[in-house]
Parts: C-alpha cells; sequence; structure tokens
C-alpha cells in the first residue's frame, strides 16, 4: 500500500514539473488600419482582421508580415515570453528525478509562449500610388 502510494507521488511530481505538460496553443488577433490586409504568420495565412491558433514552445512564429495593395509591406516581431514558473517547476521535482525535466523543457522549448495575443497595425500608403495604372509612381 506504501509502495502504491509513493509511486503515485512519484509520478505525480515529475509530471508535475514539466513545462510540457502545461504547452497549450495560443491564440494570435492581427487587425490593420484599413482592413483587408494579407498576413502570413509562420505557415498560416490569412486577411485581416484574423485570428489564427499557433502552437507554443520553439514553433512560435517569429514574425508576421503584412501586405497590401498601395501601402508598404510591413513585418512585425511576435513577442514572445518566457516561463519563469514553468523552471521553477522544473527545478523542484528535479531535486528527486535529476535533470529530467529541464532536459525535456529545454529540448521541446516549452518554457516559450506568445507574451502579446493581439496586434494591430497601421498601414503606410504608398507615396504617388495610383490604383488606376497599378505602378508606383515615384
Amino acid at each position: 500500500m506504501m509502495n502504491r502510494f509513493l509511486g503515485v507521488l512519484f509520478v505525480s511530481l515529475w509530471l508535475g514539473g514539466c513545462a510540457t505538460m502545461a504547452n497549450i496553443d495560443q491564440q494570435i488577433a492581427v487587425t490593420t488600419i484599413p482592413d483587408g490586409a494579407d498576413v502570413k504568420m509562420g505557415n498560416i495565412t490569412s486577411v485581416t482582421p484574423m485570428s489564427a491558433t499557433v502552437p507554443g514552445g520553439y514553433s512560435i512564429p517569429q514574425s508576421i508580415q503584412i501586405s497590401k495593395e498601395g501601402y508598404q509591406p510591413q513585418t512585425v516581431s511576435v513577442q514572445r515570453g518566457f516561463r519563469t514558473s514553468a523552471l521553477v517547476q522544473d527545478f523542484f521535482p528535479g531535486l528527486l528525478l535529476g535533470p529530467i525535466p529541464l532536459i525535456v523543457d529545454a529540448i521541446t522549448g516549452d518554457w516559450w509562449y506568445v507574451a502579446n495575443a493581439s496586434y494591430t497595425v497601421r498601414l503606410i500608403p504608398i507615396a504617388g500610388y495610383n490604383p488606376n495604372n497599378k505602378t508606383d509612381v515615384r
């Protein structure tokens, strides 16, 4: 009976200390002024206003590319944060398990999350752009 209890306690501490267990997909919303811009975020493409689900960890897109005819293309960096609580959760079970939780989370990147989930970008018109000729008159 005591061995079973210790086994359950051991597994609970082991799994509870891993950020991989807490990794969830997150939403990123992108709006532009004006609406209707093309958005590319990693392998996701859409038109503003848009919201997309992105994975956590190392798979979080690095940037958002925005373009619209008659406006200058823009690139916005996706702000990522570091889960310090996950590091603490990895450390304490690591006292019993060694570096297993730290190694798993370091390999998977599951300490990272999307820090800013909403982006609004004001598009800048191209000077001298003529939509009838669809050429840039500079």
